[in-house]
This record gives structure tokens, sequence and C-alpha cells, in this order.
């Protein structure tokens, strides 16, 4: 038997094929298949991206597949993501929720604790002893993903905005985020965004940016830092919140986390104001996409 997964993210959609031993039979990296910039693109990259990683491994069907897609994880979200999908071939069963649960299954091995996801969007999920499910965030980018890529790279798109036009004090943000967006002059901002040129991939590209001055002291983008963290630390106690156990174990997963000062100071403050620690995921989303899947088929994983 195969087990397949997917992780359709506002980045990059992953796809993972894995046999009844656990061994990897293929691996592959599509588009992003962000739910909200169009369901029916993600779906067309969901589909795409599977039949690449069957092709790999020289694949005609699996017998399960779970996916996790960015950004529409509520019920009448996935009810139109099922319909726009429809059968997929060479699937026997698959079975759809969003990216923060199989972030959750993935990061530990479909046991209890809880993930706090931060890259383009972001999201914290949590799993009960009682095998019930809590989330909080994942409201997409107009109503939520606080503390996210996109949401610091959007603030740092405001702040150079206000410093310009002398409603803030000055930031070196603001020819940092013209030279990161190729452009001479904030006022073509406003056409680039409403006419789609500039997307929530490319805002989210300007976190990066925002922690170089952070680092070197910039006061604008120290706060929006600080923020970020304490938006994050938010969505994290509002699981915790609503766990059946003393102290929760959180993994976290996502872009954010890669840059080593964010990950250490957002350690600090979970463990100093939230009395709870970081562990490292036992796998990534994308594995974690396999569990759901195989779970929702009624398919044990005996590797795990």
């Amino acid at each position: 038997m195969v087990f397949g997964g997917i992780d359709a993210g506002g980045t990059a959609t992953k796809c993972l094929l894995l046999d009844a031993e656990g061994k990897i039979l293929s691996r592959y990296e599509g588009p992003p298949a962000n739910y909200q910039a169009g369901v029916k693109t993600a779906a067309n990259v969901i589909k795409a991206t599977l039949r690449e990683t069957m092709a790999r491994a020289g694949l005609n069907r699996i017998v399960s597949l779970g996916i996790g897609i960015a950004g529409g994880g509520r019920k009448p979200e996935l009810v139109k993501m099922e319909q726009i999908l429809g059968r997929v071939a060479g699937v026997d069963q698959y079975a759809l929720t969003d990216d923060g649960e199989i972030a959750l299954l993935g990061a530990h091995r479909g046991q209890p604790g809880i993930v706090l996801v931060a890259g383009t969007g972001s999201i914290a999920y949590g799993l009960r002893q009682d095998g019930q499910r809590v989330r909080s965030g994942g409201w997409g980018a107009i109503l939520g993903d606080e503390g996210s890529g996109y949401w610091i790279g959007l603030q740092a798109v405001r702040m150079a905005i206000r410093s310009e036009e002398g409603r803030s004090g000055e930031t070196a943000l603001s020819a940092a985020v013209r030279q990161k967006l190729g452009i001479t002059s904030l006022a073509a901002l406003p056409a680039m965004v409403y006419q789609s040129s500039l997307g929530r991939k490319e805002i989210a590209a300007l976190a990066p940016v925002v922690f170089e001055y952070a680092q070197q002291g910039d006061p604008a983008a120290t706060e929006i830092i600080d923020t970020a963290l304490a938006e994050l630390i938010l969505l994290v106690k509002a699981v915790a919140e609503k766990m059946d156990f003393a102290v929760p174990k959180v993994a976290v997963v996502g872009g954010l986390f890669a840059n080593p000062s964010f990950c250490e100071a957002f350690m600090w403050r979970l463990a100093t104001f939230c009395r709870m620690k970081v562990v490292k995921p036992c796998y990534p989303p994308v594995f974690g996409g396999v569990i759901y899947g195989a779970e929702r088929a009624g398919l044990p994983l005996t590797f795990l």
C-alpha cells in the first residue's frame, strides 16, 4: 500500500508518498495553492503536484491521501474545495483539512500537543487527550494571519508609507521596501496591490528585510517584530487554555522560525509568559498529511 500527503501552502505545495513500512517513495514540491488565492487554481495545483509525485515513483494508485490547505480549513471552505477537486485520479480515498491540522499531526506524530504555524500565514492548533481539536487563527490575510510573514511584510509597507508622509518617525524600512520591491517611489504601491501584481507571497518576502533592520536597531522594524511575537503568543495561549493537560508541548513550524533570533525570542516569551516550552517537530507538515489521510481512511500506519 502507498500513502500520500499534501501540504498546500502559501509558498509552495509539497507532496510525499510513503509505503507501508514508512519508506519514502517520492516527494515533490509544486507552486503555492492557498485557498484564498483561488479555489480552482488551488485544486489544479494540488492535482498537478500529486500527478508529478506519482509519476516520479512510477505509481498509478495510492490508497489514501491527506491534504492540508492553507487559508481553507473551515467546513464551508472544505466543502467547496472538495466540490472543485471532485475525484482525484489514482487515489482510493482522500481527506481535506487545513495546513494547521497536518502540521499538528506531523509535529507530534499524531499524539496530543500544540503546534504554531507561522509562515506566509499563521495558525495555532491543538490536539487534546480526548481527541478533540482546538484552533486559533488561520483567518487569512484580510481577516487575520497576525504575526505571519505576510503580516510582517504588510506592516513594513504601512510603516514606510507613514514615515514618508510624516505620520511617524523616520525608518530605514522606506528605502528597503522600495529596493526589495524594485520601485523608485511608494506611489507605485496602490496599482501593484490592487491590480494583484503584488500578492501575498511577494509581501511576505519582505519579512527577512524587517528582521535585518530590527537587528540593526531600526525602531519601526523592532516594533513590528515585537508585535508579531506578541500576536503569535496570543494564538498559542488561546489554544492552550482549551487543552485538557497542564503543560502542553508546543512545536513551531514555518518559515519565520528559520530566523534564529526570532525563534529564540519566541521561545523566551513562551517560557516566561506562558510557562510552556518549544519542542522540535517530529515530522514536517506534509508527513502529517499522510497521517491524516490514513486516519480518515481507517488505515493505521504501523510504522509510527
